[in-house]
């Protein structure tokens, strides 16, 4: 993953797959995560939809209808990223966070992230 974060911090570690409608990337925790954890993961994990060579700078500027449906037991996980809506520099993105089976889905949400030109 093209990120500019740094350990401990760089919680998005390898991009899984990628197609029009969404990303999916694993993610890997030092520590059990808790849920600003996990959403920082999928901000992280957004950075997917870009092909581009150079890390760029993104900001995490909202969330919304932020749920943890099981409590984080494992330090491994898959962040699925849809694309909701882009305009310009800012770009909207629902998550789920599954566990690496992908049959338990630990949280979901909207996250709102804007790159920095």
């Amino acid at each position: 993953m093209n990120i500019p974060h740094q350990e401990p911090i760089k919680f998005a570690k390898e991009l899984l797959e990628v197609n029009k409608e969404f990303i999916k990337v694993k993610c890997e925790f030092t520590s059990l995560p808790t849920l600003p954890m996990l959403f920082e993961a999928a901000a992280q994990s957004s950075a997917g939809f870009s092909q581009e060579k150079e890390a760029k700078i993104g900001f995490l500027v909202s969330v919304k209808e932020v749920k943890l449906n099981k409590e984080p037991d494992t330090l491994e996980y898959i962040i699925k990223v849809e694309k909701n809506l882009e305009f310009g520099a800012v770009c909207e993105f629902s998550f789920n966070v599954f566990d690496l089976a992908e049959n338990t889905n630990y949280a979901t949400g909207v996250l709102t992230v804007m790159i920095q030109e």
